[in-house]
């Protein structure tokens, strides 16, 4: 896939995606779509976005990122989301927002260790 959102890694069976830039709603979605195509083209069995550099996630988000989840698990891949800061944990939780389908972990290690078991 041509102009990619983020750059990702290749690790075992595992597609790593570090979020290091700020995500508005046009980004997230083309975030999706490169997830979603990179799954097919890599044939990872699991996907572990990492977003502790990510300061804001708000409920539009929040709710792609669930969808993109929903979508890989469609697709035979599990997702891990690793590293949400305290502040974006907060404020997904005051707003009420769940975050469906995607299992989270609190460091990049526990996202592999957790994927590992879920093979």
């Amino acid at each position: 896939m041509k102009n990619k959102v983020v750059p990702t890694i290749k690790l075992y069976d595992y597609l790593l995606v570090p979020i290091q830039i700020e995500l508005d709603d046009n980004t997230v979605e083309r975030l999706q779509m490169q997830i979603l195509h990179e799954i097919h083209e890599k044939e990872v069995q699991g996907i572990i976005i990492d977003v502790s550099m990510v300061d804001v996630i708000d409920s539009y988000i929040s709710f792609v990122l669930s969808e993109t989840a929903g979508m890989a698990k469609a697709m035979g891949c599990y997702v891990v989301i690793c590293g949400i800061q305290p502040q974006v944990a907060l404020t997904l939780s005051q707003m009420g927002i769940k975050l469906k389908d995607i299992i989270t972990a609190q460091s990049l290690e526990d996202a592999i260790n957790i994927l590992d078991k879920l093979e």
